[in-house]
C-alpha cells in the first residue's frame, strides 16, 4: 500500500518529482549539461538583452555555469554546489554566496524547466546539450 501511495504521489508531481518514499533521494535527473532556450517570454532574451547560458550539474552536487548576456562580450564561468530537495533546486557559488533564489524543477524528456520562487516567477527552459569546447575555452578555468 505504501509503495502504491508513493507511486501515485510521484506521478502526480510529474516527471520532475525527484524524491522517493525513503529518506535518501535518488540521483536527480537534472545531472548533465543544459543550454537555455527561453526565459519567461518564450525567447532567450531578457528585455533587449540576448542571453546564453550553459549549465552543467554533476551527480556529486557540483555545478558549472557559463553565462553570456548582451552586456558581456564573453562567457563568464561560475561554479559551486547544488542540491535538489523535494523537487526544489537551490545552491551556492564557490565563494559561499547563495543563489538569488530557489527553483522548482520539471524535467520532461530532453527539456528542463526551472521556475523561480520569486514573485513574479521567472520561468527558464533548458534543453540537454553538450557545452561546446569554444564556450569553455572562452570563459577560461580559474
Amino acid at each position: 500500500m505504501r509503495r502504491l501511495l508513493c507511486s501515485a504521489i510521484v506521478m502526480a508531481l510529474s516527471l520532475a518529482a525527484f524524491t522517493s518514499c525513503s529518506k535518501k533521494e535518488s540521483v536527480p535527473k537534472v545531472a548533465g549539461d543544459w543550454n537555455i532556450i527561453s526565459v519567461t517570454t518564450k525567447s532567450a532574451s531578457i528585455g533587449a538583452q540576448t542571453v546564453d547560458v550553459y549549465l552543467s550539474f554533476a551527480p556529486d552536487g557540483s555545478f558549472t555555469s557559463y553565462q553570456k548576456t548582451g552586456s558581456s562580450a564573453r562567457y563568464v564561468r561560475y561554479s559551486g554546489t547544488w542540491q535538489l530537495t523535494s523537487g526544489v533546486l537551490s545552491g551556492e557559488y564557490a565563494d559561499g554566496s547563495p543563489w538569488a533564489g530557489s527553483y522548482s524543477v520539471s524535467v520532461e524528456g530532453e527539456t528542463m524547466t526551472l521556475t523561480s520562487s520569486s514573485t513574479p516567477a521567472e520561468v527558464s527552459v533548458y534543453k540537454r546539450a553538450e557545452i561546446p569546447d569554444s564556450v569553455i575555452a572562452e570563459a577560461g578555468n580559474p
